[in-house]
């Protein structure tokens, strides 16, 4: 993983919300290669394909000491980024199979786990001082000041716990190991509370080689130890095994020194050790102890456990060298190796581990298996693997083969043992204690939660009771309250002043004691009606001033109840209408001076409603004029009465009316109730009237001026033909002049011819009487007008009628 990829995870490094996301997530990978370099990265990259959520926590990395190890470092890094790396060289590693000359790398990621680890050199000089350093370097001083266990006490109320991972050095051709008395210190430290899992580093030639490595960030050290405590909500367990049954051989140490037990039962201790196996002290003496299939030491327990000590080698005094020093006076019990056991023994710890930790859902198998287990079981050393990962399919298993291991039995305490395999199992689930102190945290919340909104609901409570005090007496209105026997409790300042009396006087009075009698019953009877039914009560009422002025109130009274439910009494809100009645008196003259204006007005008046144009008044003018009675009119729209002559009229003012909101004098035909239609001129205006939008309409008759208007027009236009016909007629005069001497002429040259003459006659006859109809009209002054036929009008020439 980049450092980019590491950044874009720190967003997601917060406690899981959806409860479908793990608590932990663990990756693991394998590589192997010429390239160390290459082996860190491709071992890092496949690990880190099982984290998708979370940052990482710690990255644990195993590897052969045959490759360059700072390599190896610098790959796994580039792979991850900025996060922990510890580890330690090894004799064999483990990712879900036994594998050799490889590298192995554990990745860890959960917002529920966190790490700190430290660095301690120069074991082999001052393990001590390792020690310390390893504390200091890791920021773990907190884990380890045995004066002070606050930090403890404070881990376990918030449901916390820890175990450390502990990687030391295994002894080599030159020095000890001390991973004994480190893990001792350690425990005394950390006064017990830790649980310890981990292993000696070794390198390709075991114990026998000259140096073994840890790993620590990008630093490959050797003679050093690595500390890593991990703190966690999580579920883990830790647990030891190794699978070896005690014989009857057994004998007392009576003379140790440091890691050599000098005699047995007082004998040589070498003489007794190859007489166990039935041999003699010169066949054992060719090459280690621990490389000749032997039979190894154990050492029982309180519990029945044995810590089985390995053989090194003999010394010049006859001794045997051990692995890890054992106790003068203690027995040495010959062990024998089943291989069937010893596999089955990785199993068993890993139940042992379940049953300890409760784990049902587990998220990481890490094993520490002593390298010596590899050359008991010979080729079958893949199979105790293979059990464990048949018990927990799925689950990653990773790990390594040591050179002594730290773990615990069903005691709980830590022990250094060798040819042991010790399981750390990490569960993918919250500790009960976690649960336990989540739930008292819950709990805790809510409680602090009720204490602080109890106390925010007193501080209200105060406030509001400060602030309805307050407001009672400045509220312009007159308040006040009483008990259920009418007598006061209180008031405020305007119910003194409307009153005039004053709050002291008033407490403890009742209406009777300053009403008139009059309005003491009015109110005590609204007073018992409430307290028999409740509710609310809402009248008008009067209170004289000091100048007889008399004030007009809305009585607005309710019942109020004590905590208990029971009633308290009455309380009141006296709302000041006087202004208000002042103004509707106001408005009833103005309305009532208004509608007799409006009845009285010889001009037709109408007031209809804005909205539907419904009639709700109408004036006897309008009635008069348009025949109807006020009972036809009254709630009736225009086209209800059919009063309009014309549609397009009606149409043109109302969108007049939506426009301009009023019309004036604009002429229309109405049809009166007979069906007469008369002329009007109509004006609208819009009026408020009874609190609500009203049209008042005016409509003046104008029928008879119209009429006498077109008949003054008619006798104009006809002054106007007759003027034009006697201009006409003098003109036809001088025509007629002439035809008439010519008919003259005609008439005495046509004797002979009786059928002309009569014609010429006849013609002159009519000519004379043009002559005459032309005279007429030119001397007409005042022309009469008369029916023709029934089909129009004609002017009367002769003066007479019926001509």
């Amino acid at each position: 993983m980049t450092d980019t990829k590491q950044d874009m995870m720190e967003d997601k490094r917060e406690h899981p919300k959806a409860e479908n996301l793990p608590k932990i997530e663990v990756g693991c990978g394998a590589a192997k290669g010429d390239d160390s370099y290459a082996a860190g990265f491709k071992a890092a990259g496949k690990a880190l394909a099982g984290i998708t959520s979370y940052r990482l926590s710690a990255v644990i990395v195993f590897a052969s000491a045959s490759y360059h190890l700072d390599e190896v470092l610098s790959g796994i890094r580039a792979a991850v980024g900025r996060v922990p790396i510890f580890g330690a060289s090894s004799a064999g590693e483990i990712c879900n199979g036994t594998l050799s000359e490889s590298v192995s790398v554990t990745a860890l990621a959960s917002p529920f786990l966190s790490v700190g680890v430290g660095i301690g050199k120069e074991v082999s000089t001052d393990w001590r001082k390792a020690i310390h350093a390893a504390i200091d370097s890791g920021g773990l001083n907190r884990y380890f000041t045995p004066q002070d266990g606050s930090y403890y006490n404070s881990m376990t109320l918030e449901g916390r716990s820890a175990f450390a991972i502990l990687f030391s050095p295994a002894s080599t051709s030159h020095s000890d190991s001390y991973s004994p008395e480190i893990l001792e210190e350690l425990k005394r430290l950390s006064l017990g509370r830790l649980l310890f899992f981990g292993g000696a580093a070794v390198d390709a030639e075991k114990t026998s080689g000259h140096e073994n490595f840890i790993f620590y960030n990008d630093q490959v050290c050797s003679d050093s130890m690595i500390l890593a405590v991990f703190e966690t909500t999580l579920r883990f367990g830790i647990a030891m095994g190794h699978g070896l049954h005690p014989t009857a051989k057994r004998a007392r140490i009576t003379r140790v020194r440091d890691y050599e037990v000098l005699e047995l039962d007082g004998r040589r201790a070498a003489d007794v050790f190859a007489e166990f196996h039935d041999l003699k002290k010169a066949d054992l003496e060719s090459k280690p102890l621990f490389e000749q299939n032997l039979n190894h030491l154990g050492m029982r327990d309180a519990l029945g456990h044995y810590t089985i000590f390995t053989p090194r080698c003999f010394t010049p005094e006859g001794g045997i060298l051990l692995a890890h020093p054992a106790p003068e006076g203690a027995f040495l019990v010959l062990m024998e190796a089943v291989e069937d056991d010893m596999i089955a023994a990785g199993k068993n710890t890993l139940r042992q581990a379940m049953m300890q930790s409760g784990i049902n859902r587990p998220a990481a198998i890490l094993v520490c298996s002593c390298f010596l287990r590899m050359l008991l079981l010979g080729n079958r050393i893949d199979e105790e693997i293979a059990a464990i990962t048949d018990i927990m399919p799925g689950t990653p298993v990773t790990g390594f083969y040591s050179a002594g291991e730290q773990g615990s039995n069903d005691d709980h305490i830590s022990r250094h043992n060798n040819e042991s395999i010790v399981i750390l199992l990490l569960g993918n689930e919250l500790s009960y204690a976690a649960q336990v102190a989540g739930e008292n945290r819950i709990m805790q919340r809510a409680l602090e939660f009720r204490i602080s909104e109890q106390k925010r609901l007193e501080k209200e409570l105060a406030d509001q009771v400060r602030f309805l005090q307050t407001l009672i007496k400045t509220i312009p209105s007159p308040v006040f309250y009483k008990d259920q026997q009418g007598r006061y409790l209180g008031c405020n300042r305007a119910f003194e002043e409307y009153n005039h009396i004053s709050r002291t006087y008033l407490l403890g009075k009742s209406n009777w004691d300053f009403l008139p009698r009059d309005q003491a019953e009015l109110h005590c009877k609204v007073d018992a009606d409430l307290a028999e039914k409740g509710g609310k009560a809402v009248y008008e009422c009067s209170i004289a001033g000091k100048d007889g002025e008399l004030f007009h109130f809305l009585n607005n009274k309710a019942v109020f109840h004590r905590a208990d439910g029971s009633l308290g009494g009455i309380i009141g809100v006296l709302v000041d209408i006087t202004d208000r009645k002042n103004t509707e008196e106001a408005l009833r003259a103005s309305e009532e001076k208004f509608l007799k204006a409006f009845h009285n007005n010889p001009t037709m008046m109408i007031i209809c409603t804005a909205d539907e144009g419904r009639v709700i008044e109408v004036n006897d003018s309008c009635l008069r004029i348009m025949g109807f009675t006020r009972l036809e009119m009254m709630g009736k729209t225009s086209g209800q009465l059919n009063i309009h002559a014309c549609l397009e009229q009606r149409d043109t003012l109302l969108r007049m009316m939506e426009e301009k909101g009023s019309v004036r004098n604009m002429e229309i035909s109405l049809r009166t109730k007979s069906g007469e239609i008369r002329h009007c001129l109509f004006s609208a205006e819009q009026i408020q009237l009874q609190k609500g939008n009203h049209i008042l309409l005016l409509l003046q008759d104008v029928t008879d001026q119209k009429r006498s208007e077109e008949e003054r027009l008619q006798r104009i236009r006809l002054q106007s033909i007759l003027n034009m016909a006697g201009t006409i007629c003098h003109e036809f005069n001088q025509p007629m002049q002439v035809l008439s001497g010519y008919i003259d002429l005609l008439l005495s040259r046509a004797w002979e011819d009786s059928k002309v003459h009569g014609s010429l006659l006849k013609i002159k006859e009519q000519t004379a009487r043009m002559t005459q109809i032309t005279r007429k009209l030119m001397t007409l002054n005042d022309p009469s007008v008369q029916d023709y036929a029934g089909i129009g009008k004609i002017v009367n020439l002769n003066g007479d009628q019926g001509k």
